[in-house]
């Protein structure tokens, strides 16, 4: 919690496009001050000691003075990171941020928004929106920032996350790699009852963005494993290399992050193993102080050099020399990593209890504690975290389909 890479920063709780399963509803808080965003920025410094800010909402781009907030989190000696839906960010406004010290932006744009752009209720597949995604990210290329895509990975759209790689890795001379975040909610139902503090309270749907039907509960059967074994079926070469667990069972991956190896020609040769983000982070934490977080620059192929000290390097190095031997022109391609991460939200147990990521890495402030941003807007509104008590009925039935992982992969 204390040496931890990632600030996580809540810049206003307005808003201007509808995303399903939303952290973040718009309770009246609106824009906060940038004095008090600058205090909170100071506390995540002192009791973080992270390397970049995350500035998040809502959409913080929407916020009057984000480009005062960026350069003050640049005179700090700390990367900026935007989570937006890009829909309100401006070329002009672009230039702006760079000049302020902006690192990069990472958007979410997917199937389970209401986008203006769409002018229509319900957008049925992620391919649909890559003409959006390759729009910004030339904006993104022309400015000189970092871009990342994220999408939330549901029951509707988790077998297109194969064809989402391809077309991220076919355009990564734009976009530095994806972030698959599994859809979660907080069931409403018969047998499940809520108390903040000792004190039951009602909890509808409304009541917060990420709460769904019971029925729905029972659907959303993905974990972090189904994810990665469906990249894996598609590219062979892909691997983990980094993982958080979770707060209660020891065989729950709550992050898995991966850097596949892979040239211009979207050829991939294999991936980092730990020992490469070891190294990486261990020399960086050595001479910066801290662990990194969102690399400025490619490292291209260089990164074989770690083929030294680390056997999946080494085993895509030879790979790449076979590749080249059969046309030495192939040399002059490009090689680059590509980042793809998978996040599995909070998880509710038939006991009552959720699972948390270890470490939270996306620790927020709220009233001057440290809490997991993902679940802030229970304290907004409950004042604290929810606690769940469910019936013994209940609990067996959710038990019973805790089956996801096989039921997936049987299908």
């Amino acid at each position: 919690m204390n040496d931890n890479a990632i600030g996580w920063l809540e810049v206003t709780d307005i808003c201007n496009i509808h995303c399903e399963g939303c952290y973040r509803q718009i309770l009246g808080e609106g824009h906060k001050p940038l004095k008090q965003l600058k205090e909170e920025v100071m506390l995540l410094k002192k009791w973080r000691n992270c390397d970049g800010i995350s500035l998040a909402g809502g959409e913080p781009i929407l916020h009057p003075q984000i480009v005062e907030l960026i350069s003050f989190i640049t005179s700090l000696g700390m990367k900026s990171m935007i989570l937006s839906n890009g829909y309100a960010l401006s070329e002009e406004l672009l230039w702006k941020l760079k000049k302020a010290g902006l690192t990069g932006v990472s958007f979410h744009i997917d199937s389970t928004q209401i986008r203006p752009e769409f002018k229509k209720e319900k957008i049925t597949s992620e391919v649909e929106v890559n003409e959006l995604r390759l729009k910004l990210g030339k904006r993104m290329k022309k400015v000189g920032l970092y871009a990342h895509f994220g999408i939330t990975v549901t029951k509707d759209n988790f077998k297109e996350v194969p064809d989402f790689l391809r077309w991220s890795i076919d355009n990564m001379k734009l976009i530095n790699g994806i972030t698959l975040i599994i859809f979660r909610g907080l069931p409403l139902t018969e047998g499940i009852d809520y108390y903040s503090n000792g004190r039951k309270v009602k909890v509808e749907k409304e009541s917060l963005g990420y709460t769904v039907d019971y029925k729905d509960f029972k659907e959303e059967k993905i974990v972090a494993q189904d994810v990665y074994e469906l990249i894996k079926k598609h590219f062979p070469d892909y691997e983990a290399s980094t993982y958080l667990g979770g707060t209660i069972n020891q065989d729950t991956y709550k992050w898995l992050i991966g850097n596949i190896i892979v040239n211009s020609k979207g050829k991939t040769f294999g991936a980092y193993g730990k020992r490469t983000v070891e190294w990486i982070q261990n020399i960086y934490h050595l001479f910066k102080g801290s662990y990194m977080v969102y690399a400025k620059k490619r490292i291209g192929k260089k990164i074989f050099f770690m083929s030294l000290l680390d056997k999946s390097v080494r085993k895509a190095f030879f790979k790449f020399l076979r590749y080249v031997m059969s046309n030495p022109l192939r040399l002059f391609y490009p090689v680059n990593s590509f980042g793809i991460g998978i996040v599995q939200a909070p998880d509710m147990l038939p006991d009552g209890r959720v699972e948390m990521c270890d470490d939270c890495p996306d620790m927020c402030v709220y009233e001057g504690k440290l809490v997991n941003s993902c679940r802030l807007d229970e304290h907004r509104k409950y004042g604290s975290l929810l606690t769940a008590k469910i019936s013994k009925e209940k609990a067996d039935e959710m038990a019973k389909n805790k089956q996801s992982h096989f039921i997936l992969h049987e299908n």
